[in-house]
């Protein structure tokens, strides 16, 4: 696979294709759902080792895609999630429900090929508004609320992962995605960002809160993609960080 070969990236497709479904009549929707999201598995098992269309913004050198055993893993994982809801939601009557959970899932496998913390923060970003909108597209007060507060919690979450990597860009003039230690300011406010997607206490009460406020199909795509994401830049990012074992 070459660089060109960028616009065949699972999570693109699955982003993209959500973007399209919303427009398209139920019974369309209810069979391109999980042929997308099966073209993703296939694409995601195929991806090659290596790092794809590297380019640069603002003077920082990015990759948008990185592959290798684990980032194809979890990819592969979030693929099959995408089609098994995707199965499970074909008599979801919600017109925004499955396209957002697609733009979700592909936000969440964008971040697991992400090569740089931009990328990522992208993705991640991504990933927080399509799980809000599958959370509303329950359409009852109760998910009304419990959307709002999960909104603002994982907003609050992307403010401290954007604070933490733009410290670690002045503090390296790197924006690539490797280990970090938890030794700086920058790299405390990063790991802070991924444990509230990983629910980590004290931060954890949106969980519980949110995914039984979903709809019968939402509650799915919920339990399927946020806090799996959290635990893959975690292994990417933190393995080995004593904290983590107390926050387990």
């Amino acid at each position: 696979m070459t660089e060109g070969a960028l616009a065949l990236h699972p999570g693109l497709l699955l982003i993209a294709g959500g973007l399209l479904l919303a427009w398209l009549p139920r019974m369309v929707r209810a069979t391109l759902g999980p042929a997308l999201a099966l073209a993703a598995l296939v694409l995601a098992a195929q991806m090659p080792d290596g790092a794809f269309w590297q380019t640069e913004f603002l003077g920082n050198a990015l990759t948008l895609v990185r592959s290798d055993r684990l980032a194809r893993l979890f990819a592969i994982v979030f693929a099959l999630m995408a089609f098994a809801g995707a199965l499970y939601a074909m008599n979801q009557r919600s017109r925004l429900e499955v396209p957002a959970a697609l733009v979700y899932a592909g936000g969440a496998i964008g971040a697991v090929f992400a090569g740089d913390l931009i990328t990522l923060f992208v993705f991640w970003e991504a990933m927080a508004l399509a799980s809000t909108l599958v959370l509303w597209s329950a359409g009852t007060t109760a998910a009304r609320h419990a959307g709002m507060r999960y909104v603002v919690v994982h907003l609050l979450g992307g403010v401290l992962l954007m604070c933490g990597i733009a410290g670690h860009v002045a503090d390296t003039g790197s924006v690539a995605f490797e280990a970090m230690a938890a030794d700086s300011p920058a790299h405390w406010l990063i790991l802070a960002g991924f444990l509230v997607n990983a629910a980590a206490p004290p931060l954890s009460a949106w969980l519980p809160d949110a995914y039984p406020s979903a709809s019968w199909s939402g509650t799915v795509f919920l339990s399927a993609f946020t806090t799996k994401t959290a635990v893959y830049v975690l292994l990417r990012g933190f393995a080995g960080t004593e904290l983590l074992i107390y926050v387990g």
